[in-house]
C-alpha cells in the first residue's frame, strides 16, 4: 500500500512539473517575442501548436525524475517516468490524429 502511494505521489510531481515547465516555456517565448502570455497561448492553441509546447514543458521532469533517484525513491521516480510515458503517448496521439 505504501508503495502505491509513493508512486501516486511522483505521479502529482510529474504533472505538477508538466505544467510549471509548459508555463515557463509559454512565458520565455512570450519574452522572446515581446507579446503577451494569452496571445501565445492563443497561437499555440490555434495553430495546433500546443504539442510541441506541452513537450517542451515535460523536458522539466527530467529534473525530477533525477532528483528521486538522487535521493533513493524510486518509486516516486516511478510516477513520474508513468506521467511522462503518458503525456508522450497523449502528444503522439494528437499529432497523428489531430
Amino acid at each position: 500500500m505504501k508503495n502505491k502511494k509513493e508512486v501516486i505521489i511522483g505521479a502529482i510531481t510529474g504533472l505538477c512539473t508538466t505544467i510549471l515547465g509548459t508555463f515557463l516555456y509559454l512565458m520565455l517565448v512570450a519574452y522572446q517575442r515581446n507579446a503577451s502570455l494569452g496571445a501565445v497561448w492563443d497561437f499555440a492553441t490555434d495553430g495546433s501548436e500546443i504539442s510541441s509546447v506541452i513537450v517542451f514543458g515535460t523536458a522539466l521532469n527530467f529534473a525530477s525524475f533525477f532528483g528521486f533517484l538522487h535521493f533513493n525513491k524510486e518509486a516516486h521516480a516511478k510516477g513520474v517516468l508513468i506521467v511522462t510515458i503518458l503525456t508522450g503517448v497523449a502528444v503522439l496521439i494528437h499529432k497523428v490524429f489531430g
